[in-house]
């Protein structure tokens, strides 16, 4: 999960214009039970934040590691009961920072209200880090930002309980970022897709999500080359995926032409 969500995250992290550094405690075990889903969803977000706030120039550490050297101190943190049994469950901290980032970006220098006061970081992203919480809250969890002498969000922390599973052979977590198809879902397994979004950065992590699930991608970058794909004698796609707002042909009317096609 670490690996596949580093590989999306280095992605905006290019298209931002930054550097993407990752530091994951080696000591990790390899099999916890715990909601992946979610958690992935949870750390995009996360990256999404605080790129969302600055401009290009600096660096974007993502940095994984283990708590549980102070689980007492951690399950309070966690408003959590502590289990008789410690050992069997495991706290993860991930930790996702910006440093030396060159200028605020025009979203956050309108963080300041009429009224002159500065908001912070949890106020100006308002519901999106607020259902954010909730979900956190929801898998006993807690997230958190992390403010710049300026008042600006400088990092976001999420903190995790896991069961842990017992581990046959240690695979080892190699420098830089794994390329390997992570286990897909039956249901999606094979199932033919084309995907038609005109902005470059959200048709490559859609299709990276969706080839996640297990589906064969084809992406196309306007309205016209997905009617041509499907107009095609070879033709074989089961799924049609489309950004609503296209130049020159939007999403509604691809699907409009599609049925009649």
């Amino acid at each position: 999960m670490i690996k596949e969500a580093c590989c999306l995250a280095k992605c905006l992290c290019v298209y931002k214009g930054f550097d993407f550094e990752l530091d994951v405690q080696s000591s990790l075990p390899d099999l916890v039970i715990g909601d992946e889903r979610r958690a992935f969803q949870v750390i995009l977000h996360m990256v999404g934040y605080l790129l969302s706030i600055y401009d290009g120039g600096g660096n974007v550490i993502f940095r994984v590691f283990s708590e549980s050297d102070s689980v007492g101190k951690t399950d309070r943190m966690l408003g959590m009961w502590k289990s008789n049994a410690p050992d069997e469950f495991v706290c993860i901290r991930f930790d996702m920072e910006i440093r030396e980032g060159s200028s605020l970006s025009d979203g956050a220098s309108s963080s300041t209200n009429s009224s002159g006061r500065r908001q912070n970081s949890a106020e100006a992203e308002g519901l999106g880090f607020i259902m954010c919480k909730k979900l956190v809250q929801m898998m006993q969890g807690n997230i958190w930002i992390s403010l710049n002498p300026l008042g600006f969000a400088q990092s976001m922390t999420l903190v995790l309980r896991f069961q842990i599973r017992p581990s046959y052979g240690r695979a080892a977590f190699a420098s830089g970022l794994s390329s390997e198809q992570p286990s897909s879902i039956p249901q999606f397994r094979g199932l033919r897709v084309i995907l038609a979004d005109d902005d470059a950065l959200n048709r490559t992590i859609t299709k990276k999500l969706l080839e996640k699930l297990g589906c064969e991608v084809t992406a196309v970058s306007s309205g016209f080359e997905c009617l041509s794909a499907l107009s095609s004698a070879e033709n074989s796609f089961r799924l049609v995926v489309l950004d609503i707002q296209m130049p020159e042909m939007d999403g509604f009317e691809v699907a409009l032409v599609g049925i009649i096609i």
